[in-house]
């Protein structure tokens, strides 16, 4: 049988593993750095970095998993990608919460 997702999986990929680099970058200096946003703020956007990183892993592996159900495809191929949007704007929001704590202290 065909693999129907092989012309989606190169680029599914791609961008999965450059947006977790982001991800993980912004994350890795936000932990270091002090933060001007309430605890409960501060808590929000960690469990959207949480999330959305969480999400993007889940991806990967979809993404990468050879043994899919080949008879229902399409339908992979779509939850996978509502799970990298997902991932993508929680952790987006996510940070865009931590740009406005910061621009609203200075």
């Amino acid at each position: 049988m065909e693999d129907k997702i092989q012309t989606f999986r190169q680029p599914l990929v791609t961008a999965t593993g450059i947006i977790l680099g982001f991800i993980l970058n912004f994350a890795s200096t936000w932990v270091k750095s002090d933060s001007h946003l309430s605890d409960f703020l501060a808590y929000v956007v960690g469990a959207c970095i949480l999330f959305g990183t969480t999400c993007l892993i889940v991806v990967l592996g979809r993404v990468l998993r050879m043994d899919y159900p080949r008879a229902n495809a399409e339908a992979y191929y779509k939850r996978t990608l509502k799970l990298f949007i997902w991932g993508v704007s929680v952790a987006f929001a996510g940070v865009l919460i931590d740009m406005f704590g910061n621009f609203m202290a200075v």
